[in-house]
């Protein structure tokens, strides 16, 4: 029997994207799913349509927030309601290709893995690539992370085991880059596939629009989360800076 994956996705003003995005995850050749949607008080008719998919589909399943929390604390809750063997992440306006629940179960199965990823694109408000593909390694270690998060939220992939045990840590702004590294750190696998799986939506909107304060985020962490000395940070620092040039060129 295929193993059952839950997706967790979180939602807050999204009603612009969000259709896309189920649609997506609803399309996967894995059909063995319960898809999460958590409203984080959203202002907009996202909720309706979250419950107008949910009555279409009995894999979705759909919560709310009693007050605005934030995404990690929204992911947090998603994941701990979840049943799978498997916890995917989805971003409430990013796409995912249509094997790509499939693919990831069969990397990890065989390389005993707990973490699967994978290489993204990027696409504007109006679903047109923009950039240079965001192409992946095909495994990544502590080391790796500290100049490059090959990780990107929506193409993760994690044991839920794992996953239940270890958080997203709320006083971070980049708090799924802090989870990679503290989950990297114990050590568990983390395997990619170089294949784009996802389409990542790069707006005005999105926290990796502003090129200055997430370096200002990332230098942080640096300290404050891996505790990280003066030199070895800004020996970080470096390669990051290196890298996001690299990510993000046109």
């Amino acid at each position: 029997m295929e193993p059952l994956v839950s997706v967790v996705i979180p939602v807050y003003n999204a009603t612009k994207y969000l259709a896309r995005t189920l649609d997506s995850a609803l399309r996967q050749t894995h059909k063995n799913l319960e898809i999460i949607l958590i409203d984080d008080c959203s202002k907009d008719d996202s909720l309706k349509m979250m419950y107008d998919y949910a009555a279409r589909d009995s894999r979705i399943k759909v919560l709310e927030s009693e007050k605005n929390q934030g995404v990690a604390a929204v992911r947090n809750r998603g994941i701990q309601e979840a049943t799978g063997e498997y916890i995917a992440l989805l971003d409430s306006d990013d796409v995912w290709v249509e094997d790509k629940i499939e693919r990831q179960i069969k990397l990890l199965k065989e390389n005993n893995a707990q973490i699967a990823y994978s290489s993204y694109s990027f696409i504007d408000e109006n679903d047109q690539p923009i950039m240079h593909p965001f192409i992946v390694p095909e495994e990544t270690t502590y080391k790796q992370m500290l100049c490059c998060n090959d990780i990107g939220c929506s193409t993760a992939m994690v044991d839920a085991t794992i996953f239940k045990k270890h958080p997203f840590n709320k006083e971070f702004y980049h708090e799924d880059y802090v989870l990679w590294m503290e989950l990297l750190g114990i050590p568990v696998k983390a395997v990619g596939i170089t294949d784009v799986l996802v389409n990542y939506r790069y707006s005005s909107g999105s926290r990796s629009f502003n090129k200055v304060n997430a370096a200002k985020q990332r230098w942080i962490i640096y300290r404050n989360a891996l505790n990280m000395n003066l030199i070895k940070s800004s020996t970080a620092m470096l390669g990051y800076m290196f890298n996001a040039f690299k990510k993000y060129r046109k």
